[in-house]
């Protein structure tokens, strides 16, 4: 993982538009996981992350929108933001096997709700009834949940040099001064 070696003064920004974890033609697109390693990277970066929605944010990726650094997440004038329990792709086979699929759903649901009561700073029991049906969110309405700080302007210094980086985050093979310089 090269991107705390780099320069961890440096912030890394992370522009999200993402329609979270669904299904298209009967395969997933997206998923929980690629979204918890994510945050984990976030998490163990020494680099702050600006964390910018761009168009929409729905689920896994509206939870990496609040775990960006505070004072520096930022939401789109027309962008929206939705909350929702995580779901099961596709699950059959035997009883056994939809159990065990049924204990990765507990255990990712329980994740998800922890890093947005930390990205939010409300309870999960808040955050745990607020998403018992997905929950939309427009700009304005991101920023009073808790879920972002500011509805960026093109003349907002803090994001004046960029790096974009767009799920699914890709690390390997960046040189990562030479994007921030």
């Amino acid at each position: 993982m090269p991107i705390p070696n780099d320069n961890p003064s440096k912030p890394i920004y992370l522009y999200i538009n993402s329609s979270g974890h669904r299904m298209r033609r009967w395969r997933p697109v997206g998923s929980e996981t690629e979204a918890y390693a994510i945050a984990d990277t976030m998490a163990y970066c020494k680099s702050e992350f600006y964390t910018v929605n761009c168009g929409m944010e729905f689920g896994q990726a509206a939870m990496l929108l609040s775990q960006g650094a505070k004072g520096y997440r930022a939401v789109q004038p027309n962008s929206s933001t939705k909350l929702y329990l995580p779901k099961v792709s596709r699950s059959s086979g035997a009883v056994i096997d939809m159990w065990i699929k049924a204990k990765e759903l507990d255990a990712n649901t329980e994740s998800y709700i922890e890093l947005l009561a930390k990205g939010t700073g409300k309870t999960k029991e808040e955050i745990e009834k607020d998403i018992q049906r997905p929950k939309y969110f427009q700009a304005q309405e991101a920023i009073d949940y808790g879920l972002a700080d500011k509805i960026i302007d093109s003349r907002d210094a803090a994001f004046e040099k960029r790096v974009v980086f767009l799920l699914p985050l890709t690390c390997s093979g960046l040189n990562y001064d030479e994007m921030l310089a």
